[in-house]
Formats: C-alpha cells, sequence, structure tokens
C-alpha cells in the first residue's frame, strides 16, 4: 500500500506537468497571436504597395506577453494615390489584452504629418488615443469607439493652424441598423492661429477661441466601417440627424438642429432649425470670410432684422435653414452655397 507521502508526490508531479503544459499551450497562444498581428499588418501594408499606394515602415513589434498584445509601427508612411492623402509619424501603437483581441487601443506619436496635394499639416499633440471595440472576424466591422484628444497642435503650410485643449468623439453603431451610428463630439478651448483668425474675423468681432462646441447626431452610410474602408472608396453618409450642435464663441451662441439626406454629389437636402443669439455678429462674420456674397449683404442683414423682430427679441434668430440644390436660404434669403459632406 502505498504511503499518504507519495500519493501526495504523485499528485504534486501530476499538477506541475499540468501547469507546465497549461504554460507552453498558452505561451504557443501568445506566439501565434502575435506573430499573426505582425502578419497581417505588414500583408496589409503590402497589399497597399501593390495598389501603387506608397506603404513602408521601418519596423513591426508586438510586446506584452503574457497578458496583451502591444503592436508598435515604427516609422510608417503611408500615402493614397486616388485621394492624394498621406500620413508619416515616427510611430502606431495597437494595444490589446490577450483576451480581448476585438477591443483594442489606438495611440498615435505625439507627432503626426498629413500632406496632400494642396497643403501640409504639421500636428502635435500630448494624448491622440482611440478606443475601439470591432466584430470578430477578417473585416473588423467597426462597433463603437472613443476618440480622446489632449492638447492638440495643427499648423499648416497654407499658413493656418489652430490648437485645442481637449476634444472627445464616440460612436455607437446602432443594433437595428447597423450602417446608421449614434455619433457625439464635446471640444473646449477651441482657439484658431496663424491667418485662420484673421480670414474667419478680420473686424475683430470675436475672442480668440471657442469656449465649447458639441454636436450630437445619428447619421447613415452606404456602407460600413470596417477595414475595407481604409483600403477603398471610404464609406459615404446618406443621411443625418441632427439633434443639436451648439457653439459659444464669445458674445456669440449658436444652436442648429434638424434632419437633411445627402445627394450623390454630397449636398445636403433637408431643413435644420437655427437659433442664434447676437446674430448680425455672425452674418457680419459670413460676410467678411466670403460664405455670404458681399452683394446680399444688406438683403441678409435687413432679414435678419425682420426674422429677430418675429422672434421677439432683437438680438436673437430663431428660424429655419433650407438645404436644396446645393444652396442654404434664411428664410426666403439665399445665403449661399451649401457645403459639401463628402469623406476623402
Amino acid at each position: 500500500m502505498k504511503s499518504p507521502i507519495h500519493l501526495q508526490e504523485v499528485k504534486m508531479r501530476k499538477l506541475f506537468w499540468l501547469l507546465l503544459a497549461a504554460v507552453v499551450i498558452y505561451s504557443g497562444y501568445w506566439m501565434i497571436g502575435a506573430k499573426g498581428t505582425e502578419s497581417a499588418i505588414a500583408a496589409w501594408i503590402d497589399s497597399r504597395a501593390s495598389e501603387g499606394w506608397q506603404a513602408e515602415v521601418a519596423d513591426i513589434k508586438t510586446r506584452g506577453f503574457p497578458t496583451r498584445f502591444d503592436t508598435e509601427i515604427r516609422e510608417p508612411q503611408l500615402a493614397d494615390p486616388r485621394t492624394g492623402v498621406a500620413l508619416s509619424t515616427p510611430r502606431i501603437e495597437i494595444l490589446s489584452q490577450s483576451h480581448r483581441p476585438t477591443r483594442f487601443t489606438l495611440r498615435m506619436a505625439p507627432e503626426v504629418t498629413l500632406a496632400s496635394p494642396y497643403q501640409r499639416l504639421d500636428i502635435t499633440q500630448d494624448l491622440a488615443e482611440a478606443q475601439l471595440f470591432v466584430d470578430p472576424g477578417p473585416s473588423l466591422t467597426l462597433d463603437h469607439a472613443a476618440l480622446s484628444l489632449q492638447n492638440m497642435r495643427v499648423a499648416s503650410t497654407a499658413t493656418w493652424g489652430f490648437t485645442l485643449e481637449s476634444g472627445v468623439i464616440t460612436t455607437q453603431r446602432q443594433a437595428d441598423d447597423p450602417l446608421t451610428h449614434d455619433i457625439a463630439l464635446h471640444v473646449e478651448g477651441f482657439a484658431p492661429t496663424g491667418g485662420l483668425i484673421d480670414g474667419l474675423d478680420p473686424e475683430g468681432l470675436l475672442s480668440d477661441r471657442f469656449e465649447a462646441l458639441d454636436l450630437d447626431m445619428q447619421a447613415t452610410f452606404d456602407g460600413p466601417w470596417n477595414i475595407h474602408a481604409l483600403e477603398g472608396p471610404r464609406p459615404q453618409p446618406t443621411h443625418i440627424d441632427l439633434t443639436t450642435l451648439s457653439a459659444h464663441w464669445g458674445e456669440l451662441d449658436l444652436k442648429l438642429a434638424g434632419a437633411f439626406d445627402i445627394d450623390a454629389r454630397g449636398y445636403p437636402i433637408g431643413k435644420l432649425a437655427i437659433k442664434a443669439e447676437n446674430w448680425r455678429e455672425m452674418i457680419e462674420l459670413a460676410i467678411s470670410v466670403g460664405a455670404i456674397p458681399e452683394n446680399m449683404s444688406n438683403l441678409t442683414l435687413r432679414a435678419g432684422e425682420m426674422l429677430a423682430g418675429l422672434s421677439g427679441r432683437k438680438d436673437t434668430i430663431d428660424a429655419e435653414l433650407t438645404l436644396k440644390d446645393g444652396m442654404i436660404s434664411l428664410g426666403f434669403i439665399p445665403l449661399g452655397p451649401a457645403p459639401r459632406i463628402v469623406i476623402r
């Protein structure tokens, strides 16, 4: 008969070999996951290069054993020949927990350069980080995300720029309509710099920064936001339901709400309710930047006075903007061309 000590030793040996097997299996899983991540990124870059992109990286490394997959892409340089947009930065980090591969963090280096055929943007920030939650599978379809920005500075070779104290953008795909996302934005301390403030406010009507900018809307796109959206044509918005857009800049206070479709050319079609305090300064600002033609300035100001009179306060307009045929109208007064809403 075996002694209790001998039986205990047998149990301990079995436990040891069981733990060792578990460590080996998990180590293999981590190595496969790490190499798979690096291979997938390298394959994506090679595919872009074969399509005519400039797509180069100095190195791709994954660390974080045993609980994390933290991948660093060093010195990426990407340029899309279709849009002419190019990105370069010292590094991009993709961070995730090994047991949650569909939940990861995308973190940019403190310096980023974006270039187009028209200008180059030199961007610095203390923080530019996105939390991304995607569906399982090779397409990595976005379910929800949150982007955080801290102390961002943007300088353009076209002599304009801005600084931003903080910004948060969130998006959540709707469960019953996977092509529609609930999108919210909150920005504090947005300050134009360089020639931008002079172009926006040549008469010195405003303070030097937005105190706050808030956006809450639902946007429907013509396709899903997934890995393929980075490779080919971007999903384009087809309908926007604007719950609120509010901006407070010095003495100006602006609120918009409404809904509109977006046609194949990118022009909005619909109506927006507008409430504008100190509206006269807003119209003068729009005239100064060319958004309202100079030959329409007197008519627009008279129309504003009439609309403000209807609202009961001379400094407040409470009216409706019409978006149609590529134009914006305030009541019966045409204000000028509507912006094209196109994602490059």
